[in-house]
């Protein structure tokens, strides 16, 4: 009986393992990263040669998700929890004559960008959360 059932259902904790859950904890997880790379740069904006980071985490998700046609769940799942996000320091511009490269209007325009995103992948994820609260009550009636 157990063979006819999804390979999701073999696992042990099958309703978190899913591609849709992990990439949202991946994208959450990302954004937090990135959160903390742009106000690193922006409390170093008066610190002579200083270089800028940033966080890239979108792009292995999304080669994650795209290399994933006509793969299984299981595979697919495992692609996007193997996804890390790159840490980029930009080494070859500067701003100002100390070195430093931080423009401190582009980085409150890209923390207000991140957070919008972060706060945008937490209620999807949150939404993820009830419907399977959902489906686990519905279940018990």
């Amino acid at each position: 009986m157990l063979n006819r059932m999804s390979p999701f259902l073999l696992e042990g904790d099958f309703m978190f393992n899913d591609p849709i859950t992990a990439l949202l904890q991946k994208a959450v997880s990302g954004a937090g990263i990135r959160h903390e790379a742009i106000v690193n740069n922006i409390s170093n904006v008066n610190t002579p040669g200083y270089k800028r980071i940033d966080v890239d985490f979108k792009s292995s998700l999304s080669a994650a998700v795209n290399s994933s046609s006509n793969i299984g769940a299981n595979k697919l799942y495992q692609k996007i929890e193997a996804a890390q996000p790159q840490i980029l320091r930009e080494n070859h511009t500067s701003m100002r004559e100390d070195g430093n490269n931080v423009d401190i209007e582009r980085e409150m325009s890209l923390l207000a960008k991140n957070d919008l995103e972060y706060e945008y992948y937490i209620s999807l994820l949150s939404k993820k959360m009830r419907m399977i609260k959902n489906v686990v009550n519905e279940g018990r009636r």
